[in-house]
């Protein structure tokens, strides 16, 4: 081989290592968020707000901790496998119990993608969700929630692999780890049609998921306002004594309650307009008047008027 194609063989190779290297290039590590305690097993990281951005590097879910007598559970472990390092790193400061399994809630990737980070340490992790959330993960949803958090973020999410639930379950289950029952409710359609509930019975905590965010307005795109607001029923009637959302803070029911009222609104300004013989852009208009109370949440703004279409199209699928 003479110099010029030793040269040559050279460059590819710088090339292609350099173009690796940029591939699998992993983003800065995200800060240690605090963990509040909800009770005597459960903790919760409660994530900011706003949608995912350059400042929050993706991370705007509640990552939560359930310890049992088998090992530490945790649902929803983020936006990131460096926001599942960093559950990992908060959680890990609280016990050293190692982590047995994982749930997660529903098919958005703020809320799962974390995976990678928990199987990483764990390979043997089990990791339970809805079978719908796993079908559509393996139809494209999983590639789509990396490259949109990769693009909402600027790169902060970089280094992020779709790692899915490994094991299924359904409405009504009850999964068994160590002395601590998981219940999972599930009713069709509800934040999306991939949602899971999950009650730790023992501590009286549900985690939600989307299907209820608090001071926080999410996407419906993927939902149901009747669906949404039947699954908030039967997370009511459970008569749990602490509620944890997808997004925002933790606490009673007043959280669930608060939520139940802006699908409510939306949806009844919706029907005005429908049975106004008013146009589906006409929504909006009455439910700024209604929704007045939850401006200053995030995503309020953005997401409004279309909801109020959804919720319009709702309405009349259901009269033709």
């Amino acid at each position: 081989m003479n110099m010029k194609h030793i040269l040559l063989v050279t460059l590819l190779y710088v090339f292609a290592s350099s173009a690796y290297a940029a591939a699998t290039a992993k983003a800065v590590a995200i800060p240690d968020y605090p963990a509040d305690k909800l009770s005597e097993h459960v903790w919760v990281i409660h994530g900011p707000r706003e949608f995912p951005n350059p400042k929050n590097q993706g991370f705007m879910n509640n990552p939560a901790l359930v310890l049992t007598s088998a090992g530490a559970v945790i649902i929803d472990p983020g936006a990131s496998v460096q926001t599942g390092e960093m559950v990992l790193r908060v959680f890990g400061k609280i016990s050293s119990a190692p982590v047995v399994a994982v749930f997660n809630t529903h098919v958005h990737g703020d809320h799962w993608l974390g995976n990678q980070a928990i199987v990483a340490k764990y390979p043997d992790v089990k990791i339970y969700a809805h079978p719908s959330m796993i079908a559509e993960a393996k139809a494209g949803a999983a590639d789509s929630w990396v490259s949109l958090m990769h693009s909402m973020t600027e790169g902060a999410t970089d280094g992020t692999l779709a790692v899915l639930p490994n094991a299924s379950v359904n409405n009504a289950e009850v999964i068994k780890i160590g002395n601590t029952r998981f219940r999972i409710y599930h009713n069709g359609q509800a934040h999306t049609k991939t949602d899971i509930m999950i009650e730790a019975v023992e501590d009286s905590v549900l985690f939600l998921g989307d299907n209820v965010t608090y001071k926080r307005i999410p996407r419906m795109v993927d939902g149901s306002f009747k669906g949404n607001l039947a699954a908030i029923e039967i997370a009511l009637a459970t008569k749990v004594k602490t509620w944890v959302p997808g997004h925002g803070p933790s606490g009673d029911s007043a959280i669930v309650n608060a939520y139940r009222d802006y699908l409510q609104s939306v949806l009844q300004s919706a029907r005005t307009a429908f049975e106004n013989d008013m146009d589906s852009s006409a929504v909006k208009a009455f439910a700024l008047k209604a929704t007045d109370a939850y401006k200053d949440w995030p995503g309020y703004e953005d997401e409004l008027g279309r909801q109020g279409v959804q919720a319009y199209m709702e309405i009349e699928a259901t009269e033709f």
